[in-house]
């Protein structure tokens, strides 16, 4: 009952967890000490030392009960500690018997207490003394044994028994409660980790609900609007249109900040680099916020240097959230005066330039104590000054961390009363260095002016269905559709959605996601297996308010053809239309937007010789895939639940995870159609005189053979077989891009990347053995035989074949470093110039290591590590990596 009273206290959450402590080691403490009065009774023991110990036990009890009643559990701890080693332990062993007696584990139990109780810097200083005091006591017993109260045999005997069973015991105790307390301590920490995660699902499902219940209405203005500007008679009432989106889009982007401000507290949040025009950036930005400071009577002011590279490489959605937002306080914040915006530039090295946004204003300033707070989320400053000015309190928060995410800085000056420059420097990556020339406001504002819709395409012979609960959404699609000629027929619920579909067959249908009775994803369900349902292999796409990456990769596995997320545009419906509408039914007109001077500049472009094509399973890292221009067609990944694009629809860390709970037996990587490589093809045909293909090997799957059948469509594609997988496929599309940098024409570069294929090097330590028994390499129980006797198989590429090399014995560790040293030794001569580490999912210092190890056996002038694609890693399995380089070319040698 007393010890269960004890461990009672662990569960007590009002106390502190020394405060726990401190209520139960003590008192074991104090029943030890009476327990050893009674021992001195029993053996007849030194009467001054049972009184010693007598006085304090009275002592320590009045101590620990002020202590605990006071709450200062480090003092009173202290105190007993002190006095414990000081005067009780070595008078005990001296008046005890010396080494005797049961004195010197009560030693043990001193220094336990002390670990147990004390804190901080005390706690080693009283063990210290502990020390001290304990060698002085052993001393005195060896030098000076006439001061050590003697024992006789059957009391030194009684008393070190029942010291070692009382010390042991009262440990015991110890241990356990403390034990209990970490339980205790667990329990709550697991519970309120349960408590927060469900806090942050509740957040993200209402910050989805909001993103739902507010896009649905603006998708219907933005829709109707964009009706107004194709039809508009009069410059005014295009101006009015004007007006209409620019606000929307200001309304999309203060709920954006919300949603993005939820992404970025909970890690989702994804810099996403690609190709922009720097002058329609800032057009777009511009004609968004000026009517704006216009219509607050602000001078608004843009200086653009002219020399900035016209096409740069970056994340401009990001950017141009990073200006609305700095653009948008400054003029929210000025009564009067001006708004400036000026954009400069300042090269870096290789290619990469810091792209410089600095917006000044004349509007209320900042107060020197509040810039500490500045960029804190829902954080007002100065909030005597800016009472009725709306806003989230987000903006600024956002700004900072999106700018800390693209590597970039933010600077602030502000004098109080007179004005604030703010200034956000981003490094970016120069593609095109052609300089963006004279860009005035008024420049900016004609570009955004003088874009207009231009029809894709004309398709009457197709039929297309939306189904939506909400008749305005319905009427918004059909009207931005209205130009192709199609036929549009509308339902509003899931079920009369079923009910068309049994007796129509439809070319594509779009749905609403969120609808009464049915959902899309229910109704999809359905309509896939609808009895003598007409619309079975229909392209269904859906049309949702819901954005986040759960709820994308949700549509996926319930098997859409594609998502488009409100508002949307004509545009985005054209678009994806002819992704998935028969194509002898559609006849192509032209691109949708077009800026006159882009369309004048497109004729005007060259077309490169020869274009360098290849897919996602080279494995070579995803910037130096945007940085050479290299096209590359996504493989495949088919599962239980349908095929995934690699690389857009599934990445590795998916796929693994799929296989973890139990997929693996129902997985592989699937290739292209004939008819979607013939659309690669033509795609980038416009691109490029010619194209040459680099395909992954012949013999490891179909995907040469699709690809050269595709390009026997075309006089001017050659599909060349790797030979390879992985980076091994990635070095000879590298290969190749050298050839065409050094002028070679494309019998040249043929000839010389089938000789050069010959010298890739591509192998893979992998887990296990179920690749190679899949294909058929290897028998079932050799593969269990592996397993038992913690076989790792090497796996080498030889003229396009996977086989067993060797098998790798011991821990994992052991295996890899047995199979660096073997691929690096046993092959020869080696091009140092390029070594790729090729991996599924290792960690960073399991990575460093095999570098290490590589670089005690040989030095790369380049190394690159390179994390498998999705295709890749379900082949090869967790754990895997390979090293891929070429060999030296013997015949130039000679």
């Amino acid at each position: 009952m007393i010890l269960k009273r004890l461990f009672k206290a662990a569960y007590d959450r009002n106390k502190t967890l020394q405060e726990k402590m401190f209520s139960v080691i003590p008192v074991i403490g104090l029943l030890s000490m009476f327990l050893l009065i009674f021992i001195g009774v029993i053996v007849k023991d030194d009467i001054i030392n049972i009184m010693v110990i007598a006085f304090f036990l009275v002592f320590f009890t009045v101590v620990v009960m002020i202590t605990i009643k006071k709450r200062k559990t480090q003092l009173g701890a202290t105190i007993i500690a002190s006095i414990l080693v000081l005067i009780i332990l070595p008078t005990a062993f001296i008046l005890g018997g010396g080494i005797y007696g049961g004195s010197p584990i009560w030693f043990v139990f001193g220094f336990t207490f002390i670990g147990m109780t004390v804190e901080g810097v005390r706690k080693y200083i009283l063990l210290i003394i502990g020390a001290c005091t304990t060698a002085v006591s052993y001393y005195i017993a060896y030098k000076f044994p006439h001061l050590v109260t003697p024992h006789t045999n059957e009391a030194a005997h009684f008393d070190s028994l029942t010291s070692v069973i009382l010390v042991s015991g009262l440990m015991t105790v110890m241990i356990l409660f403390q034990n209990q307390i970490y339980k205790s301590e667990n329990k709550l920490i697991e519970q309120q980790k349960k408590e927060i995660e469900e806090l942050g699902q509740a957040k993200s499902k209402f910050f989805s609900s909001v993103s739902h219940e507010i896009r649905t209405p603006i998708d219907s203005i933005l829709g109707f609007n964009e009706m107004i500007l194709r039809n508009a008679t009069t410059d005014e009432i295009a101006e009015y249109a004007s007006n209409i989106k620019s606000s929307s889009k200001m309304l999309l982007s203060l709920m954006n900040d919300v949603l993005d401000m939820s992404k970025l507290e909970s890690g989702k949040m994804e810099i996403v680099p690609t190709e922009y025009d720097i002058a329609l950036l800032l057009s777009e930005t511009v004609n968004l916020i000026w009517g704006e400071a216009s219509r607050k009577g602000l001078a608004f002011y843009v200086d653009i240097d002219k020399t900035i590279p016209k096409k740069l490489l970056g994340d401009d959605v990001r950017i141009e959230q990073i200006l609305m937002n700095i653009i948008g306080n400054a003029i929210k914040f000025t009564n009067e005066g001006s708004v400036k915006l000026t954009v400069k530039w300042k090269p870096l090295s290789n290619k990469q330039i810091t792209l410089s946004f600095q917006v000044e204003d004349t509007g209320m300033g900042i107060k020197r104590d509040s810039m500490p707070y500045l960029f804190d989320e829902f954080k007002r400053v100065n909030v005597e000054q800016t009472k009725g000015i709306s806003g989230t309190g987000l903006g600024l928060a956002i700004v900072k961390q999106l700018t800390d995410a693209m590597g970039g800085e933010i600077q602030v000056n502000s004098i109080y009363t007179k004005g604030s420059t703010f200034t956000v420097s981003i490094p970016q990556e120069v593609v095109n260095e052609e300089p963006v020339g004279e860009l005035a406001l008024e420049t900016l504002k004609k570009r955004e002016a003088t874009q207009f819709y231009r029809q894709s395409f004309e398709a009457p012979s197709c039929r297309v269905l939306i189904v939506d609960d909400n008749v305005m959404n319905r009427i918004v699609t059909a009207k931005l559709l209205k130009d192709t000629k199609m036929v549009i027929d509308q339902a509003e619920s899931g079920i009369e959605c079923l009910s068309r579909c049994a007796d129509v067959e439809y070319d594509c249908i779009f749905m609403d996601y969120e609808m009464p009775e049915m959902d899309g994803i229910e109704c999809l369900r359905q309509l896939r297996t609808q009895v003598g349902g007409m619309c079975r292999e229909t392209p269904v796409i859906v049309i949702t308010a819901y954005s986040s990456s759960e709820d994308q990769a949700k549509y996926r596995v319930a098997g859409f053809d594609g998502f488009l997320l409100k508002p949307i545009s004509g545009e985005m419906l054209e678009n994806t239309l002819l992704r998935v509408l028969p194509a002898d039914k559609v006849r192509r007109i032209s691109p949708m937007y077009i800026d006159p001077e882009s369309d004048k500049l497109m004729s005007e472009k060259e077309r490169l010789p020869i274009l360098i094509t290849t897919e996602s399973a080279c494995d070579i890292p995803k910037e130096m895939i945007e940085k050479l221009r290299i096209p590359t067609i996504p493989l495949y990944i088919k599962t239980k639940y349908g095929l995934f694009l690699d690389g857009v629809e599934v990445e590795t860390e998916g796929i693994l995870k799929y296989m973890s709970e139990g997929g693996a037996d129902n997985l592989n990587a699937d290739i292209p159609s004939v008819q979607e490589y013939e659309d690669f093809f033509a795609a980038h045909l416009s691109d490029a005189e010619n194209i040459i293909h680099i395909s992954m090997s012949g013999k490891a799957g179909g995907a040469f053979h699709v690809a050269k059948e595709a390009a026997a469509s075309f006089d001017k594609v050659t599909v060349i077989d790797s030979e390879s997988l992985s980076s091994g496929i990635g070095i000879l599309v590298l290969q190749a891009i050298r050839l065409c940098q050094e002028g070679k024409n494309v019998q040249e570069c043929i000839a010389e990347l089938n000789r050069i294929k010959k010298r890739i090097h591509t192998s893979f330590l992998i887990d296990t053995l179920d690749y190679l028994i899949r294909m058929g390499r290897i028998k079932r129980r050799t593969g269990g035989f592996s397993r038992v006797f913690m076989l790792k198989p090497a796996i080498l590429f030889r003229d396009g074949r996977g086989t067993l090399g060797r098998m790798m014995v011991g821990t994992v560790s052991k295996c890899r470093k047995n199979y660096v040293e073997d691929q690096l030794t046993r092959f020869a001569p080696i091009d140092r110039k390029l070594l790729f580490i090729t991996h599924t999912d290792l960690s960073i210092n399991e990575i460093e290591e095999i570098k290490r190890w590589v670089s005690n056996i040989m030095v790369f002038d380049e190394i690159i590590v390179q994390k498998e694609s999705a295709s890749m890693a379900a082949i090869h399995g967790s754990g895997a990596f390979g090293l891929l380089y070429m060999l030296q070319d013997t015949e130039a040698n000679r």
